[in-house]
């Protein structure tokens, strides 16, 4: 089980009353990646509404408490990602996920999620790609803390019918 102290130091949030559901983050994610699939994913909700869903890295992830293999795993900064040569592809993730987010790899077979662009970050980038990216400001990324405080302020904007910018 996940602790604060394993928990890692940034955290990655949606905000829906603000995406426009352009699928910029889609996009921007299968770009980066190597084998050019998106691990946030752009869905039509209803008629017409399209928003994006993707791993919320949960704080006691049941993903990774259901892996038989420890493959599933969180890292420092607190990205749960997926260890390929550890993943036998049983899909024991996606069954404990109650968000349905990992995915069958098309070309491997193991389980495909966000990882919170764990390689762009380890190269220097300040944020993942979809949150660099999005043109609504839509999607945070931070301290739990911050993003927090974050979604206070805009909650506090809504309600006050203040412009948010």
């Amino acid at each position: 089980m996940a602790s604060p102290s394993n928990y890692g130091p940034y955290a990655r949030i949606i905000d829906y009353a603000r995406c426009m559901g352009c699928g910029t983050c889609e996009e921007v994610c299968k770009f980066i990646h190597d084998d050019n699939l998106p691990r946030i994913r752009v869905i039509e909700v209803t008629s017409g509404l399209l928003k994006p869903i993707s791993c919320l890295h949960c704080y006691r992830a049941p993903c990774v408490e259901a892996c038989p293999t420890g493959a599933m795993r969180r890292d420092e900064k607190g990205a749960v990602y997926v260890e390929e040569s550890k993943c036998i592809g049983c899909m024991a993730c996606l069954y404990a996920c109650p968000f349905g987010v990992p995915e069958v790899h098309p070309m491997n077979g193991t389980s495909l999620k966000c990882d919170l662009c764990r390689d762009l970050i380890a190269g220097g980038a300040s944020m993942p790609g979809c949150v660099a990216m999005c043109p609504a400001e839509a999607i945070l990324y931070g301290s739990p803390q911050e993003l927090a405080q974050e979604m206070k302020k805009r909650a506090l904007a809504n309600l006050l019918g203040l412009p948010q910018g």
